[in-house]
């Protein structure tokens, strides 16, 4: 975009991409959530009065118990520096007379520093309408469902790097992925119990809660065609929602129900 670009566009829908880079196993790259953020933001522009600013590229370090350890390939910035940022961007967008954004945010420890930029934001201009929205949160709970009993993966064995995950990457990513190696996680991949999880943070990480690949739950039934379904149930779903929020219409050539559970 130009200077004139912008100019013309600021009255349209702003989406701003947030991703981060951290490991997600040994099979997908460390740029996996910036990638996956970026492939929404753009395909939601091809699909409403929007346009896409670069993408913020670091964010808050995941605890390594998400992780499976700690490995190599952290790059993060505090959650103090990520609010300064969105909200210096937020307010610079407002500046340019931009009121409407959403943040394609695909790291979950990036949100509370998220939501309090967007407060701050509209603190200093209310006028602002800011959206915050994760690419897991409008899959829809029927859908994921659905997607378990099919493949024989509960959902307690699908979070970070796992099966949906590695699949929506192997769709928007094909050349950064090695799927070969999500085997490579050994008895941490295939038998998860002998993984210890909480449903709270230690630091150090326990031993027992440690794993050698970065393979916390199952990603061996990942595939590209999953990839590809998720991918359409999201940016539909996700498209609705903006549409909803932002009182956008639904133009007259798109066959959209409501926001869908099964897809």
């Amino acid at each position: 975009m130009s200077w004139r670009d912008f100019r013309s566009a600021a009255r349209q829908l702003c989406l701003l991409p947030v991703g981060a880079v951290e490991p997600h196993g040994p099979h997908l790259p460390l740029s996996s959530d910036t990638l996956l953020s970026e492939y929404f933001a753009a395909r939601l522009a091809e699909r409403l009065p929007a346009f896409v600013i670069p993408a913020i590229e670091y964010g808050v370090a995941t605890p390594p118990f998400r992780l499976g350890g700690n490995f190599p390939g952290v790059i993060s910035i505090s959650g103090t520096a990520l609010t300064h940022v969105v909200t210096d961007i937020f307010q610079s967008l407002a500046g340019n007379e931009v009121r409407d954004i959403v943040v394609v945010n695909s790291a979950i420890d990036n949100l509370s520093f998220l939501c309090e930029a967007a407060r701050e934001a509209r603190r200093h201009d209310p006028r602002l309408r800011i959206m915050i929205v994760h690419w897991w949160d409008v899959v829809g709970e029927g859908f994921r469902d659905s997607l378990a009993a099919e493949t024989g993966v509960a959902r307690s064995e699908d979070h970070h790097a796992a099966m949906v995950e590695s699949s929506l990457v192997m769709h928007v990513a094909p050349d950064a992925v090695r799927p070969e190696l999500v085997h490579s996680g050994g008895e941490d991949l295939q038998a998860g119990d002998t993984v210890r999880r909480t449903g709270y943070h230690m630091f150090p990480l326990p031993a027992e809660s440690a794993t050698r690949s970065g393979i916390v739950y199952r990603a061996d039934r990942a595939s590209t065609e999953i990839g590809e379904r998720v991918a359409a149930q999201v940016t539909r779903n996700m498209t609705q929602a903006i549409r909803l929020e932002f009182g956008l219409p639904t133009p007259a050539s798109e066959s959209e129900p409501a926001l869908q559970e099964e897809g």
